[in-house]
């Protein structure tokens, strides 16, 4: 099963999200639900082909979420093509997570389409807060973002 999680770190409103998304991958806004955090704004009757909520916790502005209704309805996209193309009709940063459990490292992508590898802070992590320590090589869509050293 794929699932899709993008990450918004900096503010957008979820509207925009789902517009982005409608016109990006071709699919109904009204089978896009959006969630406020308490309440769903827009509620969708099934299949919901994707979710957008109100983040939760400091650092946290907003998330795209879908599963295997979306993955079929876009040709099985990878995240990375769903986070780029979110970024980019959004003009805002994503962030994605890892591929897997052994990989510690999330994809950050720049509204430019630019991404790279970056590492965030594990103990705001835990609090739910997505706080980037650094990229692992420069980005060039963040060029102010430091470079750690392995």
């Amino acid at each position: 099963m794929r699932d899709y999680t993008v990450v918004f770190i900096e503010p957008v409103e979820l509207e925009a999200v789902a517009r982005a998304a409608s016109e990006a991958f071709s699919i109904p806004r009204d089978s896009i639900e959006l969630w406020n955090g308490q309440t769903f704004i827009t509620p969708v009757a099934e299949p919901v082909l994707a979710q957008i909520a109100a983040g939760s916790g400091p650092g946290a502005f907003a998330e795209f979420v879908a599963f295997e209704f979306f993955a079929a309805r876009t040709g099985m996209l990878q995240p990375l093509e769903v986070a780029t193309e979110l970024a980019a009709r959004t003009g805002k940063r994503v962030i994605v997570a890892p591929g897997s459990e052994e990989e510690y490292r999330w994809t950050l992508v720049a509204p430019d389409g630019s991404h790279g590898k970056v590492v965030l802070d594990s103990a705001e992590l835990d609090e739910g807060a997505y706080k980037i320590l650094g990229a692992s090589e420069p980005i060039t869509g963040v060029p102010d973002l430091p470079v750690l050293g392995d």
